[in-house]
């Protein structure tokens, strides 16, 4: 896999220097470039596309076929991406939902910014006024017309909340993450504003994200929310998303079918988008059953989270068994990771008891104990995927950490914990996932010989954002999802004091006064150095989160199925089945 080759060239004193800018091409970049070396491949290609283009100039394109693909679980909060993140929402969510953000990244380049709901936009001089003018040929799948108060009435839901009747529903789990927002403005009907507290040249990238997707009709949820439920989700009224597929069943623990939405508004050089007459997601939280499901033919891709399913072992199998029909999408799948509240008393408040933590934890052991026998260790703090405002290739010379061997590093552990007076041993309760316990019974196993007792609490899927946002756990472990930008961290390590979003928990001022340096810098090499700053203080100064190991994603798929697109830098985003299509002589 390549790592390296991902560029940022700024082009953005240019733009600042023109005054109000205008962006209204169909491939704008907006305030940097980015290059990316990938192995991208068309027509037949039976190998993942990253940067796929947003026309596609093939003539193999077949219209018609069913695709039929395993989903790991039911997505929970009722298909609510304002309430989860969960990976059973993922593949789903990316037809269902499909390219409803304001703005994308380009299919031709991930890391340049396209317009998508949003035709064109226009940002002052002084970066904090930002205004959309929004398609008008975008539609829900009841055939209503998207218009500008659905972008303000999903973004005021996800930033500010919803107040009715005394009632209120809390804002989304990722509110951090859209920054510092003044006030959200309808100009008519399809233009609207965005006014910033500060300047922000990163905007459009943040609003990039795959989770800020519309995926609320205004009309359908009021009507809802007048009535008394202000927790209404997607599932109670019907599914009606923006996406190229819409619901035709949804059969609990079984079957998700989607069907083709014949009034998507994308086009090819073909014809209307998508190819796909139909995608089947059959629930398959069984790895079992879903290698032979896989391996029978019965289903043309796995599963998104892949890691307690598609063992290393797994797909050499495949690739001995079924060498012709066979290939994987292999994409840098985020940190495991383990984070702490240091808002809870406890004897982790002490930084010597973090350090001597993240000290003896075998990272190594990690690979095969957790991942499957996918992913790698690095010195290197940043996810590797991540689009530091430098290249890749310039990570040769970042810091590097715990470059010891593990012995010794385990004696460092043993001293630090008796320099902190903990060297018999304390308990520590640890927040897990229960779709997916591993991790956390390796961290348990991993901290026994340190004389910890980490106490699970294991809780389900639908109950996990909320009890990460309050200050009641202790510790807990997951995944930090590579962001093109380091403000794509925020939520996770905790920028902004007690922000409730976030996975590590503290409340200091020196990290909200760095994050703050880091959004108003807008030089390549000043960004790199304040990063590099905040990364040691996270990490080493203070230990607030322990990155353990690097994942990857792999997914099978049948070699008839043809154009997937992936995005490089996030496995755990909406998988984007706009352009797939399927040789249906081969199926």
């Amino acid at each position: 896999m390549d790592h390296e080759g991902m560029i940022l060239r700024p082009i953005l004193t240019l733009f600042i220097l023109t005054g109000l800018l205008v962006i209204a091409s169909c491939n704008p970049n907006v305030k940097t470039e980015h290059s990316h070396k990938t192995n991208s491949t068309k027509g037949h290609a039976n190998q993942i596309q990253i940067g796929t283009p947003t026309a596609i100039r093939t003539i193999d394109q077949k219209y018609g076929g069913v695709l039929t693909l395993a989903n790991r679980g039911d997505p929970p909060a009722g298909f609510d991406p304002l309430r989860t993140s969960s990976i059973a929402l993922h593949h789903v969510g990316g037809a269902l939902f499909g390219p409803s953000n304001l703005v994308r990244r380009c299919r031709q380049d991930f890391y340049k910014i396209c317009p998508n709901l949003a035709e064109k936009w226009l940002v002052d001089q002084s970066n904090t006024k930002w205004t959309f003018s929004i398609r008008k040929d975008a539609y829900w799948h009841d055939g209503t017309q998207v218009t500008a108060e659905d972008i303000k009435f999903w973004f005021d839901m996800a930033y500010y909340g919803v107040s009715i009747s005394n009632q209120f529903r809390p804002p989304a789990y990722f509110k951090s993450e859209l920054g510092g927002i003044e006030n959200i403005s309808i100009l008519d009907t399809h233009r609207i504003q965005f006014e910033l507290i500060d300047r922000n040249p990163y905007f459009l990238d943040i609003i990039a994200n795959p989770r800020f997707k519309i995926a609320h009709a205004k009309h359908l949820t009021l009507e809802h929310m007048n009535k008394g439920n202000l927790s209404v989700s997607p599932i109670e009224m019907g599914l009606v998303g923006l996406g190229p597929f819409k619901l035709n069943q949804y059969n609990k623990g079984s079957l998700i079918r989607l069907d083709r939405w014949e009034k998507y508004w994308e086009q090819s050089d073909t014809g209307n988008l998508p190819y796909l007459n139909r995608i089947d997601y059959v629930i398959m939280p069984d790895p079992f059953s879903m290698d032979v499901a896989f391996r029978t033919g019965k289903l043309d891709g796995g599963a998104r989270g892949q890691a307690h399913y598609l063992t290393s072992e797994r797909k050499s199998g495949y690739l001995k068994d079924l060498p012709d029909e066979v290939f994987f999408s292999e994409t840098d799948g985020g940190n495991f990771r383990l984070a702490f509240n240091i808002l809870k008393e406890g004897p982790w408040q002490d930084q010597n008891v973090r350090r001597a933590i993240a000290l003896w934890i075998d990272k190594k052991a990690a690979i095969d104990s957790v991942l499957g026998g996918f992913g790698w260790t690095t010195p290197d703090l940043s996810p590797p995927n991540i689009v530091m405002p430098i290249g890749r290739s310039n990570l040769i010379n970042w810091p590097k950490f715990d470059r010891d061997p593990l012995d010794i590093k385990r004696s460092r552990a043993r001293q630090l914990l008796e320099d902190s007076g903990n060297n018999e041993g304390f308990s520590m309760g640890h927040l897990c996932r229960s779709i997916n316990t591993v991790p956390c019974e390796y961290l348990q196993s991993q901290l026994e010989g340190l004389g910890i007792d980490l106490q699970l609490n294991i809780v389900e899927e639908g109950q996990w954002n909320k009890a990460r946002g309050s200050i009641e756990y202790d510790s807990q472990q997951g995944r930090l999802t590579p962001s093109p930008i380091p403000e794509g961290t925020e939520s996770v390590y905790g920028r902004y004091s007690k922000n409730p979003d976030a996975y590590a928990k503290h409340e200091d001022q020196e990290l909200d006064r760095m994050y703050r340096l880091l959004r108003d810098a807008l030089l390549p090499d000043r960004r790199a150095e304040i990063w590099r700053s905040i990364e040691k203080y996270l990490y080493v100064d203070k230990t607030y989160v322990i990155p353990i190991a690097e994942s990857i994603n792999v997914i099978p798929y049948r070699t008839y199925v043809k154009n997937l697109s992936i995005p490089p830098e996030d496995t755990h985003s909406y998988t984007d089945f706009t352009e797939v299509w399927i040789e249906t002589s081969n199926k």
